[in-house]
Order: structure tokens, then C-alpha cells, then sequence
């Protein structure tokens, strides 16, 4: 899971950014980037992550765009969580699509609702948690899916 990036893509709510930061270091990714934050997110946000990020010796990058993303750190494979876009797709299967592959492999996930829109769904391969009746949020999916991930990964067993 060391090759796995977590990104946060158009995000206003500070507590969102927050909620997110503390399940993706929770979970022992090292890696997390936040792409398009406005509003609360970048002035209150931005610095309680980053004080997070130096506490647990984790990685923050703050971009302000998806292209700025995929230049730096030119992922092999970018996961877009994307109801809307997306297709349905057992969780078992998202997860095995960031574990495998050519690394890094991004999951990015939308910070407001609805979300992603059509342009974050478009840089990568749009799928959505089949069985959800409705989006469950972006903390929630990420959580459902880098679980699934954590306890498929071959380093896990």
C-alpha cells in the first residue's frame, strides 16, 4: 500500500479535509494529496493536515490542479470514485485495481457533493462501490475502499 495515493480532489469543508487526512494516515498510507481546496479547507484545513502530516512523518501535497497532479506524480493507474460517472464495481474489484498495476496508483475521491464532477472523472477509470444505494460521501467510500485494499494486500497476509 506504500504505492498508493490518496487524493482529495475539490474540497471547501475543513472538517472534511481533516476527517479524510486522519482515515488515510490511520490506515498507513504515507502518501496524500489535496487537489483544488478553497474556503475553510485551505485556510483552516490545509495547516491542521499539515501539522498532522509532519506529526505522523506522513506526505501532504497541496495542488491546485488535477493536471498539476498527474505531471508530478504520474500515476501508472488513477482510480476515480465517481457515482455519477462511474461503474458500479464489486469493492473487491476497486481494491484489487489499486493493488495492482503499474505504481503509483492514485484513488481519488471528490470533496463536495455531487462529486466528481465530469473532469476528475475523465483523468482516470470512474468506478463506484456496487450495491450503494445512494453516495455515501467521500470519507466514507474512501474508507470502504482502502479497507478492502489494506486487507487484500499481499503485505497483509
Amino acid at each position: 500500500m506504500d504505492e498508493v495515493i490518496a487524493v482529495l480532489y475539490d474540497v471547501s469543508s475543513a472538517q472534511r479535509l481533516i476527517d479524510m487526512a486522519r482515515l488515510v494516515y490511520g490506515l498507513g498510507l504515507r502518501h496524500f494529496v489535496v487537489v483544488k481546496a478553497y474556503g475553510a479547507a485551505a485556510s483552516s484545513g490545509v495547516p491542521e493536515v499539515n501539522r498532522l502530516a509532519l506529526r505522523l512523518g506522513k506526505s501532504l501535497a497541496v495542488l491546485p490542479t488535477l493536471r498539476d497532479f498527474v505531471e508530478i506524480y504520474k500515476p501508472g493507474r488513477i482510480v476515480v470514485v465517481s457515482r455519477e460517472y462511474g461503474e458500479a464495481r464489486p469493492l473487491e474489484e476497486i481494491a484489487d485495481m489499486l493493488l495492482r498495476g503499474q505504481k503509483p496508483v492514485a484513488l481519488l475521491v471528490g470533496g463536495i457533493d455531487p462529486a466528481p464532477g465530469k473532469e476528475a472523472a475523465t483523468v482516470g477509470e470512474a468506478v463506484y462501490p456496487a450495491g450503494a444505494e445512494a453516495r455515501l460521501g467521500p470519507v466514507a467510500e474512501a474508507a470502504l475502499i482502502l479497507y478492502e485494499a489494506l486487507r487484500r494486500s499481499p503485505a497483509q497476509r
